[in-house]
This record gives C-alpha cells, structure tokens and sequence, in this order.
C-alpha cells in the first residue's frame, strides 16, 4: 500500500490499543481514514478546506491533552497555514503531527498552485519542526510511534507513488534521521522521498543516504559524508532549502570542502505555466536517472 493509508492504518490500530489521538482533516479523506471515521467519528473532525482552521483547531485538541494528526492536501498546510504553524507549533511547541498528502510534483497534473516543491525548504527555516519525507512503508509506519512515544510539532508528506517495504523496521534508526544502503565508495549520493525510494530499487553501485527526517543528527550525518570524495544529492523540490542546501551547511559548519552537485528543481525559465507530468518536468529539468548515472560515471568533481 502507499505511505499515506501504511501511517493511517497504523492510526487506527493505536486507537483501538486504547491511545488517545483525535484526526482534524482540511476536507481530506482516505480509503484509509474510512474505518476510523466509522469506528471512532468523535475523533474525526473536518473543518473543511481551511488549513489555517485545520491547525487552529488541531492546537485546542493538543491543548486539551489530544495527541492531533492535522491532514490535508500538499502544498497548503504548509503554505497557506504557514503562519499558524509558525506560531503555535514552532514557537509553541504544541506536539500537533501536520500530515499532508502528495509531496513534490506528485500533481503536476494539476499545476504549479498544487505542487509542494518549496515545502521542506519553507519548514527548514523554522525551529522545532521535525520533518519526515518517507521513502517506504516502513519510515511511515515508524512516524506513528515516534509521534506517540516523542511528543513533538511535526510534519510528514506523503507521496502517492512510494509504495513497498524497503527498510527492516530493526535497522531504521529515526533518531539519527537518515538511513545507509549501497556499497561505499568514492561518492554519495543524498536523496529524500520518491528519489529516496527510487534509487534504493535501483541499487546502483554507490552509497545512497536516504535523509527520510529533518533535522538529522548532524554530527553522525557529517562523519558519514566525509568518508567520500564527492557528493550528489537529489531531490524533487526547488534547488534552494532542501536537503542539497542542508548537506552544504553541515559540511560548512564542520568546515570540510567536499564538492556537492545538486540535482534538483532550478526552473530558470520560471514554473511551468502549463499543466503538466512528474516526468516530463524531470526531464525538463535534467533530473533523472540517466542523467545521475552519467554524472557517476565521470569520476572527477
């Protein structure tokens, strides 16, 4: 199943278990949501589609002592709630989990007002925001309990189109916030996400480091990176903030100079005007598999 109905589900059996977690959605629903608004619908509250309310009324609930999951669609429980966001989870720290389904350009169909490519950048500039890109069910499912067990504001973005079990649930270290697959050698590459999931089935013959939760443990983070001699990080979502900008910090602060090429969202020519696919807006871009394979095969930065 996708990452979305893995984390919903998992909701779902936490509330049968007796823990205490009330959903407000931005009128959003789920196949996956369809058992709880049945089983528990006093626990299940749509404001309709009005972000800013969704975590309004979210930061009551938690104030009541509720743990809250705030659900609705990518990009506008970030950008358009931003500022509730702002002030009552990041200033606050009230625990509220902003879940928000489609990251990236997972609706690229529907243009550019509905694409969630500045997201993590945006929520990268405020403090006490964790932020969980899952690449597989597994991270996904694993939110549920750190949300339970780690009281904390979070968001989490669910891409439609990551589905499987990549991860044994035993080696996923969340505290760390990244996780190691691949043979090491001379580069790494740094991906999030659905580049996270896609180059972990593809298996190419280098270190992947998928950075599923910000902020990481940069100590650990940064005492992985400098065992290479190159860096490529990849991502789907705009070329500034992301997870490119977050390794070129980590590696300034720690004052190591390790060349680092992202391959990201640059849109020169501005966003796209039209209506549109993932793909083609990946190939206009120069961000694919083809194009990252040519950059490994050139093994001087």
């Amino acid at each position: 199943m996708n990452v979305r109905d893995r984390f919903f589900y998992e909701i779902y059996d936490k509330i049968k278990s007796g823990e205490d977690i009330s959903l407000v959605s931005a009128d959003l629903g789920a196949p996956s949501l369809d058992d709880l608004r049945r089983d528990f619908p006093q626990r299940f509250v749509n404001v309709g589609i009005a972000e800013q309310n969704a975590i309004a009324v979210a930061g009551g609930l938690c104030l009541a002592g509720k743990k809250v999951v705030a659900y609705g669609l990518n990009p506008f429980p970030v950008t358009r709630a931003f500022d509730q966001i702002r002030n009552l989870m990041a200033s606050l720290k009230l625990p509220i989990t902003v879940a928000a389904l489609k990251a990236g350009t997972a609706t690229a169909e529907a243009g550019v007002s509905h694409m969630a490519l500045e997201n993590i950048s945006l929520l990268r500039t405020l403090k006490n925001i964790r932020i969980i890109n899952p690449s597989d069910e597994t991270i996904s499912k694993m939110a549920v309990d750190e949300m339970i067990n780690r009281p904390a504001p979070r968001y989490i973005q669910f891409d439609p189109f990551i589905t499987d079990i990549l991860y044994d649930e035993t080696k996923i270290d969340y505290n760390k916030g990244f996780a190691l697959s691949g043979p090491k050698s001379d580069v790494a590459i740094v991906a999030t996400g659905i580049w996270a999931h896609r180059l972990k089935k593809e298996d190419l013959p280098v270190r992947l480091i998928d950075c599923f939760a910000l902020p990481l443990c940069e100590k650990e983070f940064y005492d992985e990176l400098k065992q290479y001699k190159r860096i490529i990080a990849v991502e789907d979502g705009i070329d500034r903030g992301g997870i490119g900008s977050m390794t070129l910090e980590i590696l300034n602060d720690y004052e190591a100079v390790i060349p680092v090429e992202c391959m990201a969202l640059k849109f020169d020519n501005g966003y796209p005007s039209v209506l549109s696919d993932r793909n083609l807006i990946f190939e206009q871009e120069g961000l694919t598999l083809d194009n990252l394979k040519k950059k490994l095969e050139d093994r001087e930065p």
